[in-house]
C-alpha cells in the first residue's frame, strides 16, 4: 500500500522542514511526497534542496505561479503514483505512527476515505495501541466538518478534485462530494499538529463572513449534485446564518 503525500506550499521555508520531517519519520514507510510549491517568493525552494540532499526519498517538487491552494492541491493528485491520497499542509505535521494506523484501517478494502483528529501541542509522547473508528453519516457532515484537511487519507481511484472557484470551506465541500458515493471514517486519534486553530486569527477561516459565504456556496452546490437535498437547502441556509451571528454575538460579549 502507496501512499502519496500531498503538500501545497507557499513561503513555507519556516515550517517546511518541520512538516517534511514528520513524513519521513513515519513508522510505515511506503510513501511519496508531492511538493507544489504556489508561487513562493522567500527561500522554500532552497530549503527544500537542501532538505533531501543526500536522502533518497521518494519525492517531486513543481513549481507554479500562484493560483490558491486547491490548484496546488488539484496538480499534485494529478502528480500522484500511489494507491492511495494523504494531504499535508506546510506548516502542519503528523504523529509517527499516522501512516501506519491508517495503513492498518485501509487494510480493510471497504473503506475509502478516512480522516482523524488534531492536535495544537507538538509534543508527540503517545505511541497509539488501540482507538475508535465510527463510519461519519452524510446528515451528520452536512452540518459539521468532520475532519481537518491534513487529517484525510482518501483512495485515489475515489479522490475528486477540489473545486477551484471556492476559497474557504472548500475541502468540506469536496469530503461531501465524495460522500455521495462513499462512506466516510472517523479516527478519534490526533495523529495530526495544526499550525492554527481552525477560525483563528491568521488563517484564511478567520473572516468569517467570507468563510460563511463559501459555505453557503457549498451547500448550493451540494443540492446540485445530491437533488433529494433541495427540499433541506432553505433550512441549510439559515442554520448557516445563524452560526455566523451566534459566533458574531460570542466574539461581542467575549470583549465586553
Amino acid at each position: 500500500m502507496k501512499f502519496s503525500v500531498i503538500i501545497p506550499i507557499y513561503n513555507s521555508q519556516a515550517t517546511i522542514a518541520r512538516a517534511l520531517d514528520s513524513v519521513i519519520n513515519q513508522t510505515y514507510k511506503d510513501f511519496e511526497i508531492i511538493l507544489v510549491d504556489d508561487g513562493s517568493s522567500d527561500n522554500t525552494n532552497q530549503v527544500i534542496k537542501m532538505f533531501f540532499k543526500n536522502k533518497d526519498i521518494a519525492h517531486k517538487y513543481i513549481y507554479q505561479e500562484n493560483s490558491g491552494v486547491s490548484i496546488a492541491r488539484n496538480r499534485g493528485i494529478k502528480e500522484t503514483v500511489g494507491e492511495y491520497i494523504a494531504f499535508l499542509d506546510s506548516d502542519d505535521m503528523w504523529h509517527p505512527q499516522k501512516l501506519e494506523i491508517v495503513s492498518n484501517i485501509l487494510s480493510n478494502d471497504s473503506i475509502n476515505i478516512i480522516g482523524h483528529g488534531y492536535t495544537l501541542d507538538n509534543n508527540f509522547s503517545n505511541v497509539y495501541k488501540t482507538f475508535d473508528l465510527t463510519k461519519v453519516s452524510f446528515s451528520r457532515l452536512l452540518i459539521k466538518n468532520f475532519a481537518v484537511t491534513p487529517s484525510i487519507v482518501v483512495k485515489k481511484d475515489v479522490c475528486e478534485r477540489f473545486n477551484e472557484n471556492m476559497r474557504y470551506t472548500e475541502d468540506h465541500e469536496l469530503w461531501l462530494r465524495m460522500a455521495i458515493a462513499n462512506e466516510l471514517y472517523f479516527c478519534n486519534l490526533p495523529l495530526s499538529v495544526i499550525g492554527r486553530k481552525p477560525l483563528s486569527k491568521g488563517g484564511l477561516s478567520a473572516d468569517r463572513w467570507a468563510m460563511r459565504k463559501g459555505e453557503l456556496q457549498m451547500y448550493k452546490n451540494i443540492v446540485c449534485y445530491k437533488k433529494s437535498l433541495l427540499p433541506l437547502y432553505p433550512f441549510l441556509v439559515i442554520f448557516s446564518l445563524f452560526k455566523y451571528v451566534r459566533n458574531i454575538l460570542k466574539d461581542f460579549f467575549a470583549k465586553n
